[in-house]
């Protein structure tokens, strides 16, 4: 068989689908990857086709001799995906499987495009979906498929989950047979273009090194009510979805990024909690790490998962960054969010233990999360109080709240009448679709970790707010930030970036 992928993630690194492209290597079959970063980034236009016709036809010329092809989204891509099959369906007979975290939790309303559609984990599906496609086998009992089959819906279970991830091999970034949407045409990706589209990362602007990005494990230990997480988690109940590579198979990989990839200057660790590893499995990866690799490293944790131990045990291996989700300050919300046993007591005490290492480290960047549909302006004050008691250096990286269908803050807000059409709401929304409110103004604001926090403190007090918060400066506040992105906008096109 010969499988092609197709992602139109703006991040050409593809963990996925590079991992099952090398799962069907390793078993005989052909793969072909395309990634068609999407022209227009988080700027999200409901119904705005994402592709020109010109590159449509130069993919349709690439998937030709396909004998099935993959297409991967979240849901924020919906639209591409839809305009990709659509063109691809037109003109060629190749039957199309979506997959990814939208088809796991949208399945019905997928296969309203694709021929099939995968839930949940994909490696041990694909494989044998493919190994019976190319026996000429029946395939429609495939477990974690689900079929369109003359006007009807074919659901399959899923199927136990592999204990050990170690029987995947490493993303293939072999460049054999990939290609890239890139100046509006598809081209091979070559190593210069590949180092070019990493060298683009957010984190690898910030830190000033170009990144190789990793996932070292499966899940997260929480169960959050806005993250897709949660809802993947529970097709496994029972099955213990969270699951991680070995610290022997996760150093392979990073050998042979050093050995064949010399310009990466760090490794992005994007586990959901990396720092949920237990402490013996996390003192092996630092004495390998530090050993075998040397480069400095960034991950992700969570306020309950971080301890003096381990920050002295990563730093010491060569973490310089690290990224918190702190989500929010407000009680009523962390509760509705599942989260909690995470209150500002915790995060304070996980914060100020970060805040020790701040001489070896880049400025730890905080997550928070904005626009929540039960979200009172007190609520809000909160988060910003909280915010302005937060020891320097730092950084905020302040969120809007997308609610994806599937989440149970999703149904939540779906059954109190909070979300009207999902097609504009939710599929046309980005992270970055701040609403323009003073208070939020204020979240950008302290952004940088500059901003004084008792002046901050004074900002959101009670007189300031009642003016500046009011119903008649609320055009202002628009205007200003329509202003702002304009502003923006310049500085990219006058610097030449895209």
């Amino acid at each position: 068989m010969k499988i092609t992928f197709i992602s139109p993630y703006p991040d050409i690194t593809a963990f996925g689908i590079r991992t099952m492209s090398a799962y069907l290597k390793l078993h005989g079959h052909t793969t072909l990857l395309i990634f068609m970063p999407d022209p227009y980034g988080d700027n999200i236009v409901q119904g705005q086709q994402r592709y020109g016709g010109e590159t449509l036809d130069e993919l349709v010329s690439l998937c030709a001799d396909s004998d099935l092809i993959g297409i991967t989204l979240m849901t924020n891509f919906f639209d591409n995906a839809v305009q990709i099959t659509k063109k691809l369906k037109e003109r060629l007979g190749i039957p199309i499987i979506w997959g990814g975290v939208h088809p796991t939790i949208r399945p019905e309303e997928s296969l309203q495009h694709a021929d099939m559609v995968c839930v949940g984990d994909g490696e041990d599906a694909l494989l044998e979906l493919a190994e019976r496609m190319a026996k000429g086998e029946d395939y429609l009992a495939t477990a974690n498929v689900w079929f369109h089959v003359k006007g009807d819906i074919h659901k399959n279970p899923v199927r136990s989950l592999p204990r050990s991830l170690d029987i995947y091999p490493i993303p293939d970034y072999s460049m054999e047979s990939h290609y890239v949407l890139h100046d509006g045409h598809i081209r091979a990706l070559t190593p210069e273009l590949l180092k070019a589209y990493l060298e683009r990362g957010t984190v690898s602007n910030y830190l000033g090194k170009i990144g190789y990005q990793t996932m070292t494990g499966r899940g997260c230990p929480h169960k959050c009510t806005y993250c897709i997480n949660d809802t993947v988690k529970n097709l496994y109940e029972g099955q213990g979805y969270l699951r991680w590579r070995s610290i022997e198979h996760v150093m392979t990989e990073l050998l042979w990024v050093k050995q064949s990839m010399p310009y990466v200057g760090y490794i992005w660790i994007s586990d959901d909690a990396f720092f949920a590893r237990n402490i013996k499995d996390l003192k092996l990866f630092c004495k390998e790490y530090k050993e075998k690799i040397g480069l400095p490293f960034s991950c992700l944790a969570s306020p309950l998962t971080v301890t003096e131990e381990k920050m002295e045990l990563l730093v010491d291996a060569g973490m310089i960054y690290l990224q918190l989700g702190i989500e929010s300050g407000s009680r009523k919300i962390q509760e509705l969010f599942n989260r909690k046993n995470m209150s500002n007591d915790v995060m304070m005490k996980a914060i100020n233990t970060i805040n020790k290492y701040k001489d070896r480290m880049f400025p730890p960047s905080y997550d928070f999360i904005l626009d929540v549909p039960y979200e009172t302006d007190d609520d809000k004050i909160e988060s910003l109080r909280f915010i302005a008691g937060i020891p320097k250096p730092y950084r905020l990286q302040p969120f809007s709240l997308v609610l994806y269908p599937g989440t149970k803050l999703y149904q939540m807000a779906k059954s109190d009448g909070l979300v009207g059409d999902d097609m504009t709401e939710i599929y046309a929304k980005s992270y970055t679709m701040r609403a323009p409110t003073y208070l939020n103004l204020l979240m950008t604001l302290a952004k940088g970790g500059r901003f004084p926090g008792r002046l901050l403190k004074f900002m959101v007090s009670g007189p300031v707010v009642a003016v500046l918060n009011s119903r008649a400066m609320k055009p202002f506040f628009r205007y200003l930030y329509s202003g702002l992105k304009k502003g923006r906008g310049m500085i990219r096109i006058l610097s030449g970036k895209k």
